[in-house]
């Protein structure tokens, strides 16, 4: 319930911004300055961004990270190939939503609100 009201939280929150298709008209100094706003980075600790991803937050977890699909065992294996290392994109993680095998990804199973964003 905590995870579900949070994404609905910054569903209204970013709902303002997401929404302008054209941009706004800015005024600084006296000056019109057409700005287009975008929420491009979210700066986070490992629990943060767990939290934003639905990513389970144990670390004992079968897939711990919140930026690919390496397994807990894997994660400090050097000799790794750039095709082991599958990335967590928003289209893969909504699959598996939409699919009911988020366990397997370790996601938690709520719809995150990130994955609507174009």
């Amino acid at each position: 319930m905590v995870r579900e009201t949070f994404h609905k939280s910054l569903r209204h929150l970013l709902e303002p911004i997401i929404s302008l298709k054209y941009g706004i008209d800015l005024l600084v100094n006296e000056e019109i300055i057409w700005f287009y706003p975008r929420v491009s980075v979210i700066i986070a600790d490992w629990p943060e961004a767990a939290t934003y991803c639905l990513t389970y937050k144990s670390p004992s977890s079968n897939i711990p990270c919140h930026f690919c699909l390496v397994k807990r065992e894997n994660l400090a294996n050097i000799n790794l190939k750039p095709d082991d290392i599958m990335p967590r994109t928003h289209e893969n993680m909504s699959y598996n939503y939409h699919q009911n095998s988020g366990k397997t990804v370790c996601i938690e199973p709520i719809l995150n609100f990130f994955w609507e964003i174009p």
